[in-house]
């Protein structure tokens, strides 16, 4: 009787608790979807807003282009057409370029089609003329439509102002303007790809006239009860994008959710008596699992390849079968080259995708005894077994590297990316397990530095190398304690007046030995050793002390630049502690700027943006140094919270011969300050490239023609407007 009772009982308590399980499973999974899906339309309306933005901006970039051309020749502009087809072969998305002098249009490129608008005045004739008068009063580009077109379509145009000099007064010349397709714009997007996939959009404006909501583009639906909602900024006004997706029939999955496990805890609780008679049957599922964690303990588990584990146990067993028979070994390391790139891009879901492929393919490269193991990250290894000659690891790595360049396709899009190589010999190079690796590690970084994509294998010097690294390392730490680093100031000057308005401090180092050495010879090392975080604390306090020098001698202050280390913007107190030397030599953190490389943005742009704005807080400047040298667009720099950018030397260098390089410049410079952005060039060793500069529009200038780096005492006292100032008037 007690059996039948429990026998009931235990199926029926079973039965109610899985039940409620899921149901309580059904209702949270229902919640987390919803959350999901609204996460998931607010980065796909984010993604789209962006992608109309960039190609806007790209198009209308246009306009400035032909506008500089337009000054640069006075208003004669000869060749308009061959110039207008190389600017829209080169930014794309633009239907056609007008140029319009006194406001009537004079010249069209291409003309086929738009016969009809020559001579027609956008002043008085044109239904946007209010667009075009607003343009001249501001004198800065205006954006007229998106409005229909009498040959069919709809588009958008882009109205620039040009002012020519006369007699040293601005005079209007005309219009440069830029027409682009609402079709071609919106092509860049992935609109019609969502709506197929059960998406509503709405792309609307606030019309200029009647102050109404126009929408003039729409996916053909209704939008649902909760669009979301992304402002895009456009010249002299903005356009709204709304999107929504109708939800999936919750109610009905709900009800199926909760008779799937009515179904459930049914067959559960029928089967419970069942379970509990056979512990023979969960002895062998235990038996089982434990095979499979056995399994995992020795493979990676996003590749299927050998561990670092099983790899370092085959390798052993290898390096004592080398004792009994002739013969060579080989270790290869490989690393794949710019891998963060890849998921910082496309996500860490294709990353890993990757990654398999990866493997696959090396897998497919070496002979049926060698042995691939995934190391970790993007790192693997291999070992190549009974070598008659080290030649034939030359042949495995060069196919290795061959075979991991080959295009993939993951996403729908095609990926390249490639490999480097280092390998080490056994018994040649050594036996130990520690040393073989780290002898590859070496070679595989060789290859790196070698300009990546190649095969290297390790030798005497590199060991040297790493021998000279260690030292340098101690050599600087030696350097700290006996205080061997000073400071160079160059001069930063405003290119209206001439006058010194700030400085850069550059670090130089007093070598017992060598004399005087320059970051180039040392700062990697400092870097990857992490010396130069004590190092860059003491260049802060001593710039501190430099700028209260100066207030002490009676003098105006100066601001000064100082480059920041990678390392810094991973320091969490960063920060914190650059405002503690703040607080205790009581300087203005505003007479103090901070340069960081455009490469070091791009590394992790989401925590550089937090590290500037924690910077910002405390009052400090920030400032983009080598801009145009990255991975980053004038695009994502309107997210990054800076006052300041450098254009790089290499810009600079050829401003007087290389027209792309004044293009990029004039570029850089106009779209920076649109952005509210100051523009300092460096590199500045001729006059000529100093005037240049100065035409564009750049507000500070650095370079030999300036100033080379001086002592502080000499920074203090360095006057640029009498050298500089009286040539100028010459």
């Amino acid at each position: 009787m007690t059996f039948f009772k429990t026998s009931i009982l235990f199926p029926l308590l079973s039965f109610i608790a899985l039940f409620a399980i899921g149901v309580y499973g059904v209702h949270s999974f229902g919640s987390v979807e919803q959350k999901e899906q609204r996460l998931l339309l607010d980065e796909i309306v984010n993604a789209q807003a962006s992608a109309i933005e960039r190609r806007l901006t790209r198009s209308l970039s246009s306009t400035y282009i032909l506008a500089q051309e337009i000054r640069r020749s006075n208003g004669n502009f000869q060749g308009f057409d061959k110039y207008a087809d190389e600017v829209i072969l080169t930014l794309g998305g633009i239907s056609n370029l007008q140029l319009a002098p006194n406001g009537i249009i004079e010249r069209i490129y291409p003309l086929p089609g738009n016969e009809k608008a020559i001579g027609h005045n956008i002043l008085s004739d044109d239904a946007r003329r209010k667009e075009a008068h607003l343009a001249i009063q501001t004198r800065s580009l205006m954006l007229a439509g998106p409005f229909d077109l009498i040959q069919g379509g709809t588009a958008i145009i882009g109205r620039n102002p040009v002012f020519l000099k006369k007699n040293g007064q601005d005079y209007f010349w005309g219009f440069v303007s830029a027409l682009i397709f609402l079709e071609d714009l919106l092509a860049v997007t992935e609109l019609d790809q969502l709506r197929g996939n059960g998406y509503e959009f709405h792309l609307s404006r606030l019309h200029p006239d009647t102050s109404e909501v126009e929408i003039f583009s729409r996916s053909g639906g209704n939008l649902g009860a909760h669009p979301v909602t992304r402002r895009i900024n456009v010249p002299n006004g903005s356009w709204i994008l709304r999107m929504s997706r109708p939800h999936v029939l919750q109610s009905y999955y709900k009800a199926l959710g909760i008779i799937i496990s009515l179904v459930i805890a049914i067959i559960f609780s029928l089967l419970l008596n069942r379970i509990i008679r056979e512990p023979e049957r969960l002895r062998v599922v235990v038996k089982k699992k434990t095979e499979a964690l056995e399994q995992l303990a020795f493979h990676d588990d996003l590749t299927g390849l050998a561990n670092r584990r099983f790899l370092s146990g085959q390798l052993i067993q290898a390096i004592r079968n080398l004792k009994r028979h002739e013969g060579h070994i080989a270790i290869l390391y490989l690393d794949l080259d710019d891998f963060k790139r890849i998921n910082d891009s496309m996500g860490h879901e294709t990353g890993d995708r990757l990654l398999q492929q990866v493997a696959q393919r090396i897998n497919n490269t070496i002979r049926d005894n060698d042995i691939v193991a995934r190391m970790g990250g993007d790192e693997f290894a291999v070992i190549l077994l009974d070598l008659n000659t080290p030649d034939e690891a030359r042949i495995i790595a060069e196919k290795i590297i061959e075979n991991v360049r080959r295009p993939m396709h993951l996403d729908q899009r095609e990926i390249v990316i490639s490999a480097s190589v280092g390998a080490t010999l056994a018994p040649d190079d050594s036996q130990s397990i520690v040393a073989l690796f780290r002898n590859a590690d070496l070679a595989m970084f060789d290859s790196k530095r070698a300009g990546k994509n190649q095969f290297s294998f390790f030798n005497i010097k590199m060991q040297q190398n790493a021998t000279r690294k260690l030292l340098l390392e101690e050599q600087l730490r030696q350097a700290i304690d006996k205080e061997e680093f000073y400071l160079a100031y160059q001069p930063i000057i405003s290119l209206n007046s001439y006058q010194v308005e700030k400085f850069e401090v550059l670090l130089r180092w007093r070598h017992p030995q060598k004399g005087e050495q320059y970051p180039g010879s040392f700062i990697e090392v400092a870097e990857s050793t992490g010396l130069i975080i004590p190092i860059s604390y003491w260049v802060i306090t001593s710039v501190c002390h430099f700028i209260d020098d100066q207030q002490q001698a009676g003098q105006k202050a100066k601001p000064v630049t100082i480059n920041i280390s990678a390392r810094q913007l991973k320091d969490e107190r960063f920060a914190e502690r650059v405002e503690e030397i703040f607080t205790i030599t009581g300087i203005d953190p505003r007479l103090v700027e901070l340069e960081i490389t455009e490469s070091m943005l791009m590394e992790d742009i989401d925590l550089a943006i937090k590290l500037i704005n924690s910077l910002k807080r405390i009052g400090m400047r920030i400032l983009i140094d080598d801009f145009g040298t990255g991975y980053s667009s004038l695009a994502q720099l309107k997210k990054l919270p800076v006052n300041a950018l450098k254009i790089d030397r290499s810009f600079v260098k050829d401003l007087e011969k290389d027209i792309s390089d004044r293009q990029i410049v004039e570029a850089i410079t106009a779209m920076a300050h649109k952005l509210g952005i100051e523009v300092v060039a460096e590199g500045i060793e001729t006059k000529n490239q100093l005037h240049i500069l100065k035409e564009f529009g750049s507000d500070y200038g650095q370079g030999f023609l300036i100033s080379k780096p001086m002592s502080a005492n000499d920074a203090c006292k360095f006057n640029l407007f009498t050298n500089i100032g009286n040539s100028e008037q010459e």
